[in-house]
């Protein structure tokens, strides 16, 4: 599907300037956003009416929580520390590199959502990738692994290579409230593709919840912007579908690897605690979500 595209302009990410404050309180949005709340209801209503620049302050906002909240420096020696060690077991180590990831992921799905382009520049989506790589490894215990998506990391983190990652996101074109909506609509329609199956596999299960994730990054960015009640409604409803499909392909995950149950290839039904909340998502999606 083709999305309507804007017109190229020069665009400052780094003024106006967002306070601590609102930095802040995307951060905790962020790392709340696979908390489930089984109480939480699909908001009622239309939705605040989107308006024209708020792909543009959104992306800003995003932009603004990397930039200003991980020294890549820092955050590169890091990475050489746990290399060395072939691990980690520092607390403190443990939560500076999640809060990074955390940040580098959510600038990612800001490039999906709010770029006329909707997609992961693909050097932002390889560092994140790596980040990802690497965290599970060291989770994991698993000091090979470690070491060797570490050093291809700390590779990334360098000059050149971390240049042209800078590039890209400074190269955004916002996307227009069409856009938005056309792109928001083609996704649903994939949920909804996938869901015409009585059952489903790790694989296609692991793609819904990623759209669900790149949505609530866009409403819990949006929040900041424009605290509606509306959209704090739905990010916690967003929360809830989230931590649920997350806990669910964790299990997925471990059948994997106990050699249980194939990912790509066992089908089975999705739970009503999930199916249920998902299609009220997509009724809500016909009036334009």
């Amino acid at each position: 599907m083709g999305y309507k595209k804007a017109p190229k302009k020069n665009i400052s990410l780094a003024n106006p300037r967002f306070t601590d404050a609102e930095l802040d309180q995307l951060f905790e949005n962020v790392l709340l956003d696979d908390e489930p709340h089984l109480e939480a209801i699909c908001p009622d209503g239309d939705r605040p009416a989107l308006k024209e620049h708020d792909s543009e302050e959104c992306y800003r906002l995003c932009w603004q929580l990397l930039e200003r909240g991980v020294n890549i420096p820092d955050f590169r020696r890091l990475v050489l520390t746990i290399i060395r060690r072939g691990g980690t077991e520092d607390a403190e180590e443990k939560q500076a590199f999640k809060y990074a990831r955390a940040r580098f992921k959510h600038i990612r799905f800001a490039c999906a959502n709010m770029d006329e382009r909707h997609r992961y520049p693909w050097s932002v989506n390889l560092v994140t990738s790596l980040m990802g790589h690497m965290q599970d490894a060291f989770k994991n215990r698993q000091k090979g692994k470690t070491i060797l998506w570490g050093a291809l990391l700390w590779a990334a983190l360098m000059p050149p290579f971390y240049n042209i990652v800078r590039w890209q996101l400074a190269d955004f074109r916002p996307a227009s409230v069409s856009s938005l909506m056309t792109y928001f609509a083609d996704q649903n329609r994939k949920i909804k593709t996938a869901l015409k199956d009585d059952k489903v596999t790790g694989h296609k299960f692991h793609n819904i919840r990623k759209i669900i994730s790149r949505r609530i990054s866009f409403n819990d960015t949006l929040r900041v912007i424009h605290p509606a009640n509306w959209n704090h409604q739905m990010s916690f409803y967003l929360a809830t579908i989230n931590g649920l499909m997350g806990d669910m392909h964790d299990e997925l995950v471990e059948k994997q690897i106990r050699g249980e149950q194939d990912y790509t290839q066992f089908a089975f039904p999705i739970p009503d605690s999930i199916l249920s909340r998902l299609k009220t998502l997509l009724k809500l999606g016909e009036t334009g979500f």
